[in-house]
């Protein structure tokens, strides 16, 4: 507890799904935490039970000046903010994705190169290893290496292959900034978006089992044969604060893979939805092109740069989790809509 306590820490998209949960374990170790986020996607009441314990920034980390803000008196970033979505949404908005993303994380980490910051922690992606890779569901398990000859299936990957390469370069030419780059896969948990066209698919198929059969069908995009990894968001957490006390003694760590080293066909992810819903779900899959058949990854340079990391949580108990979080949540919907403040079951929050 002593490395973080006091220590000021900044959270990117600190109001987004890993962000919140950062938040929130960095409290618990006492440092000082300054979120910067414009709630695009994040929301407001995700931290609302802390605000009055940390800074929270308004910023559009597309405008330079509100980096440099954002990362004055810091002394280690973690940097989450990014535009994401389903894979659908890489492949209808490419060009926004890529150029949007390469300018948020060129913004930040030269921000932070020039205020002084010394730990510099990023969330890249799985979505950077080449799409060959992962044309079947019974792939290999992906190493860091394999991610050059660079070809990743989407934008987002090119961007994240962008964000790493920069980080790689800032450390070089700044000798007080140190880095981490970590290739997060599948990371699911409370706080979650279950948006139906920028969501996940695991929080996804929860909010649709929890409405069903007031929103029908329940759909599947695909053949239900794609093959994923599932990590919990506190496993999670608990990689990105190891490695960012890591780099006392590490100029550059990483990139490392950060995951379940186990997958489940998505057929199984669906059924096990319905399992926890206790409900009568015909499961109707919908024809769709995919790049990504199959993605697992190799977690053995995390398990032995980070002292033998590895994911806690097994995917039936996350799955629980989740699913009872997505509840209140759409339950605290309809107690605001009942009482006139606004949000409606009908459009979920993201």
């Amino acid at each position: 507890m002593s490395f973080w306590r006091g220590r000021p820490v900044l959270v990117t998209g600190g109001s987004g799904f890993i962000g919140a949960n950062l938040v929130e374990a960095l409290l618990g170790l006492e440092a000082r935490v300054r979120v910067a986020d414009n709630l695009e996607r994040g929301r407001l009441d995700s931290i609302a039970a802390w605000l009055d314990r940390i800074e929270f920034v308004p910023a559009d980390l597309l405008e330079r000046e509100a980096c440099r803000a954002a990362c004055e008196g810091i002394d280690t970033v973690f940097h989450l903010a990014s535009r994401v979505g389903a894979i659908s949404y890489y492949a209808d908005h490419p060009a926004s994705v890529l150029a949007e993303n390469c300018a948020i994380d060129a913004n930040v980490l030269m921000a932070a190169a020039r205020c002084g910051v010394a730990r510099y922690v990023y969330a890249s992606s799985v979505f950077v290893y080449p799409a060959e890779l992962q044309r079947d569901p019974e792939a290999p398990a992906l190493r860091e290496a394999q991610a050059y000859p660079a070809d990743p299936p989407n934008a987002y990957g090119w961007a994240k292959l962008f964000g790493e390469k920069l980080l790689e370069g800032a450390a070089r030419e700044h000798p007080g900034l140190r880095g981490a780059a970590l290739r997060l896969i599948g990371v699911y948990g409370p706080h979650q978006s279950f948006d139906l066209e920028r969501g996940s698919i695991l929080p996804v198929l929860v909010y649709r089992a929890i409405q069903y059969p007031q929103l029908q069908p329940f759909t599947i995009r695909g053949s239900g044969l794609e093959t994923r990894s599932y990590c919990y968001v506190s496993d999670v957490v608990r990689a990105m604060l190891a490695a960012a006390e890591k780099l006392d003694g590490s100029r550059l760590l990483g990139p490392l893979n950060i995951g379940s080293e186990t997958s489940i066909r998505i057929i199984d992810l669906a059924r096990e939805v319905v399992s926890l819903s206790g409900k009568e779900i015909e499961i109707v899959l919908t024809p769709a092109e995919t790049p990504v058949w199959g993605q697992a990854v190799d977690c053995s340079e995390a398990r032995r740069l980070l002292d033998g990391w590895g994911p806690q949580v097994p995917l039936r108990d996350g799955l629980r989790q989740v699913y009872d979080n997505i509840a209140a949540r759409l339950a605290g919907q309809e107690q605001r809509t009942l009482h006139g403040v606004g949000g409606g079951r009908g459009s979920p929050a993201p």
